[in-house]
């Protein structure tokens, strides 16, 4: 691999990981319309009951399920495998509350991601519950 490559290779990672850290915040701001906003135009988004495809349908998904500060996802674990544009990838999310309830949840995400005029999206988030997953999920 060239030098050049490498660092192409360090560059997009460390933007993935950026692209999740992101949506974390987000998601803490209660800024549906944002995450949403980090999906490719066709993402699709699974956790529990819910699924929704579509950048539109997300972002309004996303609006109505998000309040500001009642959950703050910690994502950490990554482990992102690259082949030019695309690339899938895994991380642990654990949130210390939700909704005021005490413990929060926590599970892992394994992700596909694609690279669109240089900018990184996610395609699909499928999230799995391992702990505390709330009723309405």
């Amino acid at each position: 691999m060239t030098d050049s490559c490498a660092l192409q290779l360090l560059l997009d990672r460390e933007a993935i990981r950026e692209l999740t850290a992101r949506y974390a915040r987000l998601v803490h701001e209660g800024d549906g319309r944002g995450v949403g906003g980090l999906y490719a135009e066709n993402g699709r988004f699974k956790a529990g009951i819910n699924y929704v495809t579509g950048r539109a349908n997300l972002q309004d998904f996303l609006e109505k399920q998000l309040t500001p500060g009642k959950s703050t996802p910690l994502v950490t674990n990554h482990i992102i495998e690259i082949d030019g544009d695309e690339a899938n990838g895994y991380c642990s999310m654990h949130t210390p509350w939700y909704r005021h309830n005490y413990p929060g949840f926590c599970g892992d995400y394994r992700d596909s991601y694609r690279k669109v005029d240089g900018q990184w999206y996610f395609v699909e988030r499928d999230f799995t519950f391992h702990e505390g997953r709330p009723a309405d999920s």
